[in-house]
């Protein structure tokens, strides 16, 4: 009776697992999403009741089966514009694949995440997540799966301006498509170097790729990557000044989306149009398309291009001089753009804010908005394939110019006000020879224009202040950043690096140098932020591990993990406060030991999830040794006293309960390391 019970449970089991096949297959041939959704429902289910099967086998099969419902769910909330249950899915379907060591699914859930992440705005999380994608992909050895990892990182990397890794991951990704021949890959590709171009802007150069990628899209009837590509010829002929066929373009995947439901695309289509028609001084079509594209992107949470969109409509409505609801629209664009990753769209909101203030005779409101935008263009582009040295020289120069350009600045608006003086009163003069009437006009107008010069004065004064307090703040933020980057690791890091080039591996080189690079970024990009993602945190602490194992003769491991309990993405800390521990680890604790030597770093939650906890552990000579070696060199280690006050004001705590020192010994009373715990407020 028991062996009859257990076959017809294995034939049950046999025609679920077939049924799952059948539906998987006719799920990938079918491309109308509200379609297969609905077979992907019929997968979910039959494989989530087979989850506790008995045999182990099978179990494995219907885990796979419902990894892939839970991706394909994931997909179709994509196609329908709803991010975050999209990414909910993900983060599922990834979970589940990773039980069951399902390499390439962990990739391609990691991949979409990034993805949705994108669409969103979110352009750091992006690049988190594609980079664990690739390292899953790279796991899996498919091919295919690494290629489109590489795209979406060459994407990424081309958004936040680093045109070197941006091509590079492109061209990597190409060759593999090439070489398995992915018709879908190669065109993914042609795509994402089309829109390097547009950044460089070599848009004829841009369109070519677009072309390319528009024939395979449409000759393979994939009409959402037809929208997508259509979009991007329109931005392209709109850069070049040709509306006309900006227009079209523009037209047509207005008409693809509209039939497919694609909101974003036609979202973008519609403020393609709106700014055709804004060129085109065709005011009242452009609000109709710009209203109609904001909605739209209200709706997607796409904040980026709303904030574009904004700005677009507060142009129209300064054309229409009606520059109260200008500045609406325009403050709105602003808003938007400030927790955005994307600084143009500040830029630009900054400088129209500032024409609309100087209409309302707000100098002092006008001339703050255009040095904001000022220094925000300058801050936007940035050169990956300059000299190192003028890599590292980048903040000084920086500030350096910024006061030049603010002193030139207000000389250059002192000098047109004293022009616009000397012409009122010249024709003052000519006109008091006509008649009275026209000289006690003349005499309101002087007066008015004193009272102009008066305010315009005091709101210089005003800001020689705040350009002094914004220098003084400047220094302490430079200050801090030397403490944590100190030039004796600068120096060390550049030494073995070299080493490397000359006695070295090459390639080994190039890679730490591009990780000294992106470091030294990483520090300067958050030195003036409150508060970093702990993923950044993480990033930058493997970067400068990297560089100081080049220190060691190979005897020198170090590993950072993180408790499960923690969403890397969302729980936050102070930037660099880690940092200066791990260094005093490496520089008092271990460079004076022989044999291995391991630096540990482990972050995890209070009982009552209200603190993170930081462990920093070494197997160094101990706090003994290390201070009498200090002692005798006069060696003050500032960073770790000013790491100590920080963690007193970020947790408000007067008792230093945020800091503590714990020497390992071992049965002997012997040193044999020492552990830092770091306490700090997650609110």
């Amino acid at each position: 009776m028991v062996f009859s019970q257990s076959k017809n449970e294995h034939t049950l089991l046999v025609k679920d697992s077939l049924l799952c096949y059948d539906l998987n297959k006719k799920i990938e041939e079918e491309n109308n999403h509200l379609l297969w959704i609905k077979d992907n429902n019929q997968l979910k289910t039959i494989a989530s009741k087979n989850l506790k099967s008995n045999n182990s086998t099978f179990q494995k099969t219907f885990y796979k089966y419902y990894s892939i419902a839970l991706l394909n769910e994931g997909a179709f909330y994509n196609y329908t514009d709803q991010y975050q249950k999209a990414i909910n899915c993900y983060k599922k379907s990834f979970l589940v694949a990773k039980k069951i060591n399902f390499d390439e699914q962990c990739a391609s859930n990691l991949q979409n995440i990034g993805t949705a992440f994108d669409y969103l705005g979110k352009v750091d999380s992006s690049l988190v997540y594609f980079k664990k994608a690739l390292l899953f992909a790279q796991k899996s050895k498919n091919k295919t799966t690494i290629a489109y990892v590489l795209t979406d990182l060459g994407y990424v990397y081309n958004l936040k301006g680093n045109t070197t890794q941006a091509i590079e991951n492109n061209l990597k990704a190409l060759k593999i498509f090439e070489e398995v021949n992915d018709i879908e890959g190669i065109e993914r590709t042609y795509l994402a170097l089309g829109r390097i171009f547009d950044n460089q802007k070599e848009y004829q150069k841009a369109i070519v790729y677009y072309q390319k990628g528009l024939k395979i899209a449409t000759d393979n009837q994939l009409e959402n990557r037809q929208s997508i590509l259509l979009n991007s010829l329109a931005n392209s002929n709109f850069q070049l000044n040709k509306y006309s066929e900006a227009k079209n373009f523009a037209q047509k995947s207005l008409t693809i989306s509209n039939k497919n439901n694609f909101e974003t695309a036609k979202a973008m289509s519609l403020k393609h149009l709106g700014k055709i028609a804004l060129k085109e001084k065709n005011l009242i079509q452009a609000e109709n398309y710009l209203k109609q594209s904001a909605e739209l992107f209200s709706k997607l949470n796409v904040k980026n291009n709303l904030a574009r969109v904004q700005i677009n409509l507060g142009q129209i409505y300064f054309f229409k001089k009606n520059y109260a609801q200008a500045l609406i629209e325009a403050n709105k664009g602003f808003q938007i753009a400030k927790i955005s990753n994307y600084p143009a769209e500040k830029k630009d909101a900054a400088e129209l804010l500032s024409k609309i203030h100087q209409q309302n005779a707000d100098y002092k409101t006008a001339f703050d908005y255009q040095t904001l935008a000022k220094n925000i263009g300058d801050s936007i582009f940035y050169d990956e394939n300059k000299n190192i040295a003028l890599k590292s020289e980048f903040k000084f120069e920086t500030e350096k110019k910024e006061s030049q350009i603010k002193a030139l600045s207000q000389q250059k608006k002192i000098a047109e006000l004293e022009n616009q003086r000397q012409k009122s009163i010249n024709l003052f003069i000519i006109i008091f020879l006509v008649s009275l009437v026209v000289i006690s006009f003349l005499l309101f107008k002087r007066y008015k224009t004193n009272k102009e010069n008066e305010l315009l004065k005091i709101s210089l004064e005003e800001t020689e202040k705040t350009l002094l307090a914004e220098k003084k703040a400047a220094e302490s933020e430079l200050k801090a950043l030397k403490s944590q980057m100190n030039p004796h690791f600068i120096f060390n890091a550049l030494n073995s690096i070299q080493e490397q080039f000359m006695y070295g591996d090459k390639v080994i080189a190039n890679e730490q140098m591009g990780n000294f690079t992106y470091l030294t970024r990483q520090i300067l990009a958050v030195s003036g932020k409150k508060k970093i993602p702990l993923s950044t945190e993480v990033d930058i602490l493997t970067k400068y591990l990297e560089l100081e194992k080049m220190r060691f003769d190979n005897d020198f491991t170090y590993s950072i993990t993180i408790d499960d309990s923690i969403d890397d993405e969302y729980s936050e800390l102070p930037p660099m406060l880690i940092q200066p521990f791990v260094e005093n680890s490496i520089k008092h604790g271990l460079l004076h030991k022989e044999g291995n030597k391991t630096v540990s770093i482990n972050f995890t939650l209070d009982a009552n999830e209200e603190f993170l906890i930081c462990t920093v552990e070494d197997n160094g000579i101990g706090r003994k040794k290390s201070e009498a070696i200090k002692t005798k060199n006069n060696h003050n280690s500032f960073s770790t006293t000013a790491v100590a006050q920080r963690l007193q004001l970020i947790n408000n705590d007067n008792n230093n309960e945020g800091l503590q020192y714990i020497d390992l010994e071992d049965i002997n009373g012997n040193a044999i390391g020492t552990k830092a715990v770091l306490k700090i407020a997650l609110v």
